[in-house]
């Protein structure tokens, strides 16, 4: 009897032990790797969950179960269908022509996006604060997984805001005129021209939320709304390249200026899209690169 006791006490004073020790995002990462890499009941199926396409994909599944049943969700859905219902109510009585109060829906969509995208990042990046950043920097193998997956999810519902935006605009605006000015085909390329526009700036925001704290994001947010404004009148000529913030404004009143049979700018595609790819790749490399030795905004993270 004294022998099992005694046994019982030194049992429990090593899980004591255990407990007391600091389980760090490295730490945890690297369990979840060292596990993975065990020989299951396959080698191909221990390979294939070992995939960062595999991890990639249980992540993105992971954020949508997760962002379904919160605020996220509902901003995305109710901020379309405000901004459709405004409109359309000024646009009941207002005196501009049909395809003025489509290029100034399209750029009042354009310019509000960067701050949207602001506010977005900054409820995604406090629902990992609540969780002390362990699902994005301890629970899997490849770390940029995680960051790739949140950017992705929130990309998402951003494109589906987009298309809810301008096709329940186009719809709205179609009944209210008794016409279309343009066809669906072109207003979901509104949609798509503003998404690209303005995807960079999911990462930049995550980036900015995830060093910093939302106050900055929303400063910056604040600061592209007002950019991306600016830039659309003549002051933005030659500038608005190198700002990603009016990219979506500008190739969407560019693209509206085609359709009405004018010419695109000379070096359009020089200047616009090459330096935006330019910058496009030096920004995804130097944020995944940073985020490779990132381990929480808090010491205690």
């Amino acid at each position: 009897m004294m022998e099992a006791v005694r046994i019982d006490v030194n049992r429990a004073g090593e899980l004591k032990r255990s407990v007391k020790e600091e389980v760090t995002p490295g730490k945890l990462r690297e369990h979840v790797r060292t596990e993975r890499e065990q020989p299951g009941e396959s080698g191909r199926s221990a390979k294939v969950n070992g995939s960062i396409q595999g991890e990639l994909l249980r992540l993105i599944k992971a954020e949508f179960w997760k962002v379904r049943h919160t605020l996220l969700t509902w901003i995305h859905l109710l901020v379309p269908l405000l901004g459709i219902a405004v409109f359309l109510m000024y646009y009941s009585w207002s005196g501009w022509s049909d395809e003025g109060k489509v290029s100034g829906y399209i750029q009042v969509l354009s310019i509000a996006f960067p701050l949207i995208i602001s506010v977005v990042c900054s409820l995604s990046v406090e629902m990992e604060e609540q969780g002390h950043f362990q699902t994005m920097l301890g629970a899997m193998v490849h770390k940029k997984a995680a960051l790739l997956a949140k950017w992705t999810v929130l990309a998402v519902l951003g494109l589906g805001a987009l298309l809810l935006a301008v096709g329940g605009f186009a719809a709205g605006f179609g009944i209210m005129t008794g016409g279309m000015v343009y066809t669906p085909a072109q207003y979901a390329g509104m949609a798509g021209v503003l998404w690209l526009g303005g995807i960079n700036l999911y990462l930049l925001h995550l980036f900015l939320n995830l060093a910093f704290s939302k106050t900055i994001s929303m400063c910056v947010g604040t600061a592209e709304l007002l950019t991306a404004a600016l830039f659309l009148t003549g002051l933005g000529e030659g500038l608005w390249q190198f700002f990603p913030c009016s990219w979506g404004s500008r190739w969407s009143g560019y693209l509206l200026l085609y359709w009405k049979g004018q010419a695109m700018p000379a070096g359009f595609v020089s200047r616009s899209l090459g330096i935006g790819a330019v910058l496009t790749a030096a920004l995804w490399g130097m944020i995944f690169l940073w985020y490779h030795y990132y381990e929480g905004r808090q010491c205690h993270d």
